[in-house]
């Protein structure tokens, strides 16, 4: 399964600690892999919530949880999901991209 669930978390990156690292302070993204979503629950997920047929990679933000068809999706893809939803919040969102991986067998 190429599609892949990842959680972006904002979390605030204070003046200090930016002083010690020589960094900038402000906003800094954290990217967690929550699992991998099948093909036919990245379609109607797509359907769901308006995004054109071929894009590789969309966002699900805690507005668009509403939208989201669970009681459609596989078993599998429902639980990833939901496990993903459980540490959503108002700092956070839900990314789904296509990540194509090779086979060199």
């Amino acid at each position: 399964m190429p599609w892949k669930l990842y959680r972006f978390k904002f979390e605030d990156y204070p003046e200090y600690s930016a002083r010690i690292t020589g960094h900038f302070a402000g906003d800094m993204l954290i990217i967690e892999e929550e699992g991998e979503l099948s093909e036919d629950a990245v379609k109607l997920l797509k359907e769901s919530l308006g995004v054109d047929e071929n894009a590789r990679k969309f966002d699900i933000e805690p507005r668009d949880v509403m939208k989201l068809p669970l009681e459609r999706l596989p078993e599998e893809d429902r639980k990833t999901i939901l496990k993903a939803l459980e540490k959503l919040d108002s700092e956070s969102k839900l990314h789904i991209e296509y990540r194509y991986q090779p086979s060199f067998d």
